[in-house]
């Protein structure tokens, strides 16, 4: 079944990666292998998919961090390296920010109305454009390629209903609908559920886990390698880079340890994969660092 799907970037980030060690998703797998073959409307040969996300980049002067557009950046870039055998596009829209007067929530009394609250001056961060660029996308592809048999919106946003509605009165595609949320079932709109042949109520923490992409994706003129910092455990991972440098001679040699078995210590916790797969969780990423200690301490003595 020749299937496109629709991707709200910051629903699918807000509703399951934001604050995760999943942030480095390979969109394609994630369809392919987990999303698409768990409905039952879908046909058994999942290979003829086609992928929209859309998304804004960041605006530096409202980033939380000082690497959250380039980390952002090189996160796309890798989208676009990795995607070979899948028709893969990103459409981007913008964030406006701006000043506005807004009432202010009353900290001392939370149910009071807002005509009661004070009336102050507050930025404004909005995503501009997705809404409405996933509506004129979809349904130009539906009324242009004949070919499409299945369209899939990534979102639990109403401001697509009537883009849905419209795509179903069609009757020329099945359309399917995944609510972007981890683990526990989010009740999906009723008015986007209403025109959806089937709907997947969420998406599961494992199948997040097991569509990750390499560290490393080739491919242009400067490879995309995932951020530090969205490793699930960045300031362990950052201990170790400390340790291992004070006998390896750059981050290259340094990641080439975590990628590899270490020797195993019987005084120690034993690992059981490589250091790298194992800086998700705190507890794992402790023992990671347990043996860059001791693998320092073994350097020095030789």
């Amino acid at each position: 079944m020749r299937t496109r799907v629709y991707i709200d970037g910051y629903n699918l980030y807000y509703g399951c990666l934001k604050r995760t060690p999943y942030k480095w998703l390979d969109l394609a797998k994630l369809f392919q292998e987990y999303i698409l073959p768990s409905s039952s409307q879908c046909a058994s040969d999942y290979s003829d998919i086609s992928i929209k996300y859309f998304t804004a980049d960041i605006v530096g002067k409202a980033a939380m961090s000082p690497d959250s557009l380039n980390d952002q950046q090189t996160y796309h870039r890798a989208l676009k390296f990795h995607a070979q055998e899948v028709d893969f596009e990103i459409i981007k829209g913008y964030y406006s920010v701006n000043q506005i007067r807004a009432f202010k929530v009353d900290e001392n009394n939370l149910n009071k109305h807002p005509n009661e609250c004070e009336y102050v001056n507050v930025w404004k961060l909005e995503e501009k454009q997705t809404d409405v660029n996933i509506a004129v996308e979809s349904l130009f592809d539906v009324m242009t390629d004949d070919n499409l048999e299945q369209v899939v919106f990534v979102t639990n946003d109403t401001d697509l209903s009537s883009a849905l509605e419209k795509i179903q009165s069609l009757n020329k595609v099945k359309v399917g609908l995944v609510i972007p949320t981890m683990d526990s079932i989010r009740k999906p709109n009723e008015k986007l559920d209403k025109f959806a042949d089937w709907t997947r109520k969420n998406i599961l923490e494992e199948e997040l886990k097991a569509s990750q992409l390499p560290r490393i994706v080739k491919g242009g003129r400067k490879a995309a390698t995932k951020p530090v910092g969205w490793f699930g455990q960045p300031e362990i991972l950052e201990r170790i880079f400390e340790l291992l440098l004070t006998v390896e001679p750059n981050r290259n040699k340094c990641w080439r340890w975590l990628e590899k078995k270490p020797p195993q210590f019987g005084d120690l916790p034993a690992l059981e994969d490589l250091p790298i797969k194992m800086l998700d969780d705190e507890d794992l990423a402790k023992n990671v660092l347990l043996y860059a200690e001791r693998y320092v301490e073994l350097f020095k003595q030789k």
